[in-house]
């Protein structure tokens, strides 16, 4: 292989996480001022347009940036460093066609989408966002090979660049629009007749267009890189390498390769979309025939903001939008874990090529074991601050904090299924770099039954409704777990080892969740009931004491791992700095 300064897989992961670390800190930081400041009612028009957004960008790429990674990997192990590079033009012509298809089929689908699920409002926002299906396509081939060479930078930074764009021109788009009397709306030739509440409307518009330019952003910083930086791939590796294939041989490979990977994805995202589809869908049914049940269900939000029978649309757009900042919360845990798939692809293709069965099993239970490490202690934080973690972040807006003892148990339920969710994609990375891309699709199209199964009887019960959501999710991803981990030990001998993978970093959660929870009730009753004033603003003994309570959390999760040993040194070294950091704790027998 090339003398290129590779990643560990732990390292890998370690950059990209520090790098969404970030960026799901300016993400959810900004949601919640579009929450805050357009309501739940807007944030479900929001949710509307990345609901569609999301299948199609995915099945866009069509499996292209992992088989990029894969193929780059294996070229290099094998030392075919012209087809390495041949390979980079050949996949950004893919990418952008690819995009380009994408793009045109979100807007030809906007408006029945919108219309079946009852939030026709949504449209400027789906137009607004649809360009960024383009950018996007175009820089994960860049990112697809720079992973190939386990180089995670490139990709971290270009997260950064697209997370800030989102952010700042999010933000900016949406006080002009709110600062303004939107005459504009009523110029556009196709919305002015179809969008109804256009405060809302262009509002949810303003701030998804931020996700367009930050695409944008994160793919000039890419392309500016590959121009300034070069790889280590040295003229004489070049000069050594045998000639490369033809594009059209290198094109045809890639899309084999792509193609069971495109076929899981393509299940993966119809199945979100159906998913997303039949929850709205039902909902909008669920309130047409039974709104008195749903509304005897809800009193504190029918009450807060005024919602009628004649206005059941605007109730199921509301109840939608409170369900996916719910979403947006739990989705940050496999936000992390999906990096250790990213970081596993490349290094398991290469010894499962140079067939280093070894290596690979001991990549296979490192980035269990890691899931696990982060999994646990968030789904059970989830589980005993639920409430707390709700009001922190929407007490404040009283457009929003009405639902919030409503969504409470949905968030509850999600902590306690995160640890599987933590896992579907890792171990579906895992089984693509071993070849074995037909067990994710197999596993998501049952998984896809259960969870559209679930929706289609849950959700249209009235006494049910919005809270059904949650089980099919739940279902679903269990059986994706159980089946690929099944397969995964037979194809690579791995003998999980429950005790470290499962059963340590479970009960190191407990004790951080029982740290949560008694912190929590200590500070509520110990803090003055008006809270304290901190830098002119009132902090509630709530927020005050889930604050205290996070710390306590991660604090004591942290000592129980050193007390029950559940961190190796091995895994200690594989971080920056991690030799010295081990032989420091290993020194006063902190591990073994």
């Amino acid at each position: 292989m090339a003398n290129a300064k590779k990643q560990s897989l732990l390292n890998g992961a370690l950059i990209l996480s520090a790098a969404i670390v970030l960026v799901k800190i300016l993400s959810v930081l900004f949601k919640l001022y579009v929450a805050n400041r357009i309501g739940y009612g807007g944030t479900g028009l929001y949710a509307t347009a990345y609901n569609i957004y999301t299948p199609i960008y995915s099945i866009a790429l069509a499996g292209l940036p992992t088989a990029v990674s894969k193929m780059v990997a294996s070229e290099l192990a094998q030392g075919h460093y012209k087809d390495v590079k041949r390979l980079f033009g050949v996949s950004n012509m893919l990418f952008a066609f690819m995009g380009l298809v994408g793009m045109a089929v979100m807007l030809l689908l906007s408006y029945p989408y919108a219309l079946s699920v009852g939030a026709v409002d949504a449209m400027p926002s789906i137009i607004a966002i649809a360009p960024s299906i383009f950018f996007c396509c175009v820089m994960s081939g860049y990112r697809g090979y720079y992973q190939g060479y386990s180089n995670m930078n490139p990709s971290a930074v270009s997260q950064i660049f697209e997370a800030a764009g989102k952010l700042i021109f999010g933000w900016l788009f949406l006080n002009m629009v709110t600062g303004s009397a939107l005459t504009f709306a009523d110029k556009i030739p196709i919305l002015k007749d179809i969008v109804t509440d256009k405060g809302a409307a262009y509002a949810s518009a303003a701030a998804i267009a931020g996700v367009s330019v930050g695409s944008l952003m994160g793919l000039v910083y890419l392309i500016i890189r590959s121009k300034a930086v070069k790889d280590n791939v040295t003229r004489s590796l070049l000069e050594a390498s045998p000639e490369a294939k033809s594009r059209r041989v290198l094109a045809r490979r890639l899309v084999a390769i792509a193609i069971p990977i495109a076929i899981s994805s393509l299940v993966f995202n119809v199945t979100t979309l159906i998913d997303n589809w039949t929850i709205q869908n039902r909902l909008k049914a669920v309130l047409e025939n039974g709104y008195d049940t749903v509304a005897k269900m809800y009193p504190g939000i029918v009450e807060a903001r005024g919602f009628t029978r004649e206005t059941a649309i605007d109730f199921k757009t509301y109840l939608f939008g409170a369900y996916d900042m719910v979403l947006e919360i739990k989705n940050v845990v496999p936000t992390f874990t999906i990096t250790l798939g990213l970081s596993a692809i490349p290094i398991l293709s290469e010894s499962w090529t140079k067939k280093d069965i070894p290596s690979v099993r001991r990549s296979v239970e490192t980035m269990i074991r890691l899931c696990m490490l982060i999994a646990f202690p968030a789904g059970v934080g989830m589980m005993v601050l639920s409430d707390d973690l709700l009001y922190l972040l929407f007490g404040a807006s009283e457009v929003n904090a009405p639902a919030i003892p409503y969504i409470a148990p949905i968030l509850m339920f999600y902590g306690f299924s995160v640890f599987s969710l933590a896992l579907t994609q890792p171990l579906t990375s895992a089984l693509q770099a071993i070849d074995r891309v037909d067990v994710p699709i197999k596993a998501m199209a049952i998984g896809a039954a259960v969870k559209i199964a679930a929706n289609f009887i849950l959700v249209s019960i009235p006494s049910v409704n919005i809270q059904g959501a949650v089980f099919g999710s739940i279902l679903c991803n269990m059986v994706m777990v159980v089946y690929s981990m099944i397969v995964l030990a037979k194809e690579t001998g791995v003998k999980y080892s429950w005790n470290s993978l499962f059963i340590k970093p479970f009960i190191c959660a407990v004790i951080s969740g029982a740290a949560a929870w008694l912190t929590n009730s200590i500070f509520e009753k110990a803090l003055p009931e008006n809270g304290l004033t901190f830098i002119f603003s009132r902090l509630t003994v709530g927020n005050l004491a889930c604050v205290a309570a996070v710390l306590a959390a991660v604090i004591f999760y942290v000592i129980s791992l050193f007390a029950l040993r559940a961190v190796t040194k091995e895994e200690i070294s594989m971080l920056p700095k991690g030799k010295k950091i081990a032989k420091t704790l290993e020194k006063y027998g902190l591990i073994g």
